[in-house]
């Protein structure tokens, strides 16, 4: 057997056995066992179960897992939030805008990603398939949308990444018929906004507790219209039908900001009312591999609460915040951990990201429990800014609901209306402040049209930074290579320009 097809083989079996067993309790996942997916879905908990699974797989990939996931990777390490070490390995490299088709670490965020999208599409084929009466028509539904919802999430990641993508609809169960081509951006965008209009009108509309809802469908759709508003598609009709999502999120009611920022990043409001939708982890102690916690952090033991040794805060960044804003020391470490006072440490190459403040001493290390959130209200709140002003209908009123509601919070002074393009500068400086760390950072800045600017502007001279980006950015950067190991399992992949 020669080695390709041993490789297809393996990968196919993974994929088929990535079914993972858990509690009825999305939030509080207990470690895994596998099932067989052809015998397995008989009933409403079997379903669940195999839901429960594609959650998990999910969450792995899009946030927080110990191998490396794509909002670290993709939405902070190639952007202008953080400075790397030289000393790191491939998220140097990224950071650098040195990424070539045999980077490790994106060939394996790319097969993590379609190993989930299999697992979700098991739960969609094998729940859609049971016979009439099995489980009431309305958990059908509501299993398959959830499903859909985050098959939505993960194909969104895959086309902001790597623009034109195989588009796999169904569950792989056979090892023939594995070169699938790639499907154009506009088919997958497509796509995914057919998955959560299904979510949408078959969730309920409230918090979710960890489990989808027709709020979180409704603010993804949002994100996916607005995104689909820049780079590659240019679509700005899409403008429109993204305020009407995120309007109505937030006329539901159903969520609002909480009254302190820091919140959102503790283990004693998690799954709140400003959590639109949160992948929840339990650690330490379960397996889940999170980093939240020990890999943004003060300088010092991982174990006390410090930081690991991979994310240096961006001083520009630092300088954007206001003096007065509570968000700078939520987001940045100036200190050494267990300091009782933040006294700014006068060597700014030891400033680090923040966000997730650990308890001291703790034994979190890359199991922690602080659970992800996936999007928040107040990023509602400002695309829904962003999608008026993009029609030219951003007002004072509307400027004072979303983005002065977010400012006022922080403890910043509210700003007037200005013209669309001063609008459009300000609310990409605000989702850098407000989101920061939270992966949405490079897609923002490729939707706004400043990816190469920004990138081209980073140049920090600081031993932990292990050079400047800009000296190293061709246009053809905005969007990652398909890896080349998957091109030698594939012959029906097409290398993006430029790699």
């Amino acid at each position: 057997m020669n080695i390709i097809k041993a490789i297809k083989i393996n990968i196919c079996l993974l994929l088929i056995a990535a079914f993972t067993s858990c509690s009825d309790d999305f939030v509080t996942e207990k470690p895994s066992t596998f099932a067989d997916p052809a015998t397995f879905v008989k009933d409403l908990k079997s379903a669940n179960i195999l839901l429960t699974g594609a959650y998990a797989a999910t969450r792995n990939i899009i946030h927080s897992s110990e191998n490396g996931d794509i909002a670290v990777m993709w939405g902070t390490m190639g952007t202008d939030e953080v400075v790397v070490p030289g000393w790191e390995g491939d998220r140097k490299l990224i950071y650098l805008q040195q990424v070539t088709p045999t980077n490790v670490s994106v060939s394996k965020l790319w097969g993590k990603l379609y190993k989930a999208i299999n697992s979700v599409n098991a739960v969609v084929d094998r729940v859609n398939a049971l016979p009439a009466g099995v489980i009431k028509d309305a958990d059908q539904k509501q299993i398959i949308a959830e499903a859909r919802f985050l098959r939505a999430a993960l194909y969104f990641r895959l086309v902001c990444a790597w623009e034109n993508v195989p588009l796999v609809k169904n569950e792989v169960v056979s090892l023939t018929n594995l070169d699938v081509p790639q499907s154009p951006a506009t088919d997958v965008y497509a796509f995914i906004i057919d998955d959560l209009k299904f979510a949408k009108e078959n969730l309920l509309a409230y918090q979710g507790k960890g489990r989808a809802s027709k709020g979180a469908a409704q603010s993804l759709l949002g994100k996916v219209y607005l995104q689909m508003t820049g780079f590659p598609l240019n679509q700005v009709d899409k403008y429109p039908l993204a305020a009407t999502e995120l309007k109505s999120v937030i006329e539901s009611n159903v969520y609002d900001l909480f009254p302190d920022y820091s919140y959102n990043f503790d283990t004693s409001h998690e799954q709140g009312i400003e959590h639109v939708f949160s992948f929840g982890f339990d650690g330490p102690g379960f397996g889940q591999k999170s980093l939240l916690g020990f890999m943004y952090g003060p300088n010092g033991s991982v174990n006390n609460g410090g930081g690991w040794g991979t994310c240096y805060v961006n001083h520009e960044f630092e300088l954007s915040y206001d003096r007065t804003d509570v968000r700078l020391k939520q987001n940045i470490a100036k200190h050494n951990q267990n300091d009782a006072v933040f006294v700014d440490l006068t060597d700014k190459g030891s400033w680090r990201a923040w966000k997730w403040h650990a308890a001291k001493p703790n034994n979190y290390m890359n199991d922690s429990p602080f659970d992800n959130p996936y999007i928040r209200y107040s990023d509602v709140l400002l695309m829904y800014a962003e999608a008026m002003n993009g029609q030219d209908l951003l007002s004072q009123t509307v400027l004072d609901m979303t983005v002065n509601k977010v400012r006022t919070r922080s403890g910043v002074n509210t700003i007037s209306l200005g013209t669309k393009s001063e609008m459009a500068n300000l609310l990409i400086m605000e989702r850098r402040r407000e989101l920061c760390l939270e992966g949405w950072r490079r897609d923002d800045l490729i939707r706004f049209g400043v990816y190469k600017t920004v990138i081209k502007a980073i140049k920090q001279n600081y031993w932990s930074n292990s050079g400047s980006p800009g000296e190293n950015y061709i246009d053809h950067m905005i969007r990652w290579p398909i890896p080349s190991a998957e091109m030698e399992l594939n012959s029906a992949l097409v290398q993006n320009p430029g790699y």
